[in-house]
């Protein structure tokens, strides 16, 4: 009986053709070429003398004071973190020169380990 219903169920479907319709190309053309658009106002940006930022990085003389410090403390890059109470990682990456220090952190590192901190501007 049950095969019965479902035969009889399959003869009442209704078999009318659905056909899905692409998204149009218009609308990509249009997204492509404000990407392009924003693109090249971005290269136009880099390649203008005015827009030029120089790289900050700490001083080599400073930062080489800096670690023979921390490693006269006997602190890991870890402990002096702990000690200044930086962001974890903030002394590594400072030593290898990822980022540079801003005021509030120079002043801490002053007063803990006795070290001025020196940016310089590459050119």
């Amino acid at each position: 009986m049950l095969l019965f219903l479902v035969y009889s169920n399959m003869s009442h479907q209704d078999w009318t053709v659905v056909t899905f319709k692409r998204n149009s190309s218009k609308k990509k053309s249009v997204a492509n070429e404000e990407v392009k658009r924003n693109e090249s106002i971005r290269m136009a940006k880099l390649d203008s003398e005015d827009a030029y930022v120089p790289k900050k990085r700490v001083h080599p003389i400073s930062l080489q004071a800096l670690i023979r410090k921390r490693i006269e403390l006997a602190l890991s890059q870890e402990k002096a973190d702990i000690l200044c109470a930086f962001p974890r990682n903030t002394f590594k990456d400072m030593e290898s020169n990822r980022i540079v220090p801003n005021e509030k952190q120079q002043t801490i590192i002053q007063k803990q380990f006795g070290v001025q901190i020196k940016i310089d501007t590459a050119a």
